[in-house]
């Protein structure tokens, strides 16, 4: 387990605002030197602290303005569920989990006809 301290934090909430900022401008946010910020990135990533970077995608700029949550319940054992759900391009997350339903679906769409075909897509054998 890594621990974190006050600069480690600070850093962290610093990229997971702007994942693009320099190690400059964090620096001089945090008071340390560039170098040293470098240093203290390096280990978080090779700590698997940091994980990534990603890029933060305005769905409604690509015409998916809509965004769903989907409730599935999908019976135990059915075969192909997850298969199914990874194949629909408009599926953002998805996620096993416990209780009445059996699946969470973030999804993107552009408009509630395209709404119904996606269920629709889910629910064909």
């Amino acid at each position: 387990m890594f621990l974190l301290d006050d600069i480690n934090r600070d850093l962290l909430d610093l990229l997971q605002s702007d994942g693009r900022m320099s190690y400059r401008e964090i620096a001089e946010r945090i008071g340390l030197t560039a170098p040293a910020v470098t240093e203290r990135i390096r280990k978080l990533e090779e700590a698997g602290v940091i994980k990534g970077y990603r890029a933060v995608v305005d769905y409604e700029a690509l015409g998916f303005p809509i965004l769903c949550i989907i409730r599935l319940n999908a019976p135990l054992g059915a075969s192909g569920v997850d298969e199914k759900i990874r194949a629909i391009p408009q599926v953002i997350e998805a996620n096993r989990v416990t209780g009445s339903e059996s699946h969470v679906i973030r999804a993107r769409v552009r408009s509630t006809r395209h709404l119904e075909q996606l269920l629709q897509d889910l629910w064909e054998e």
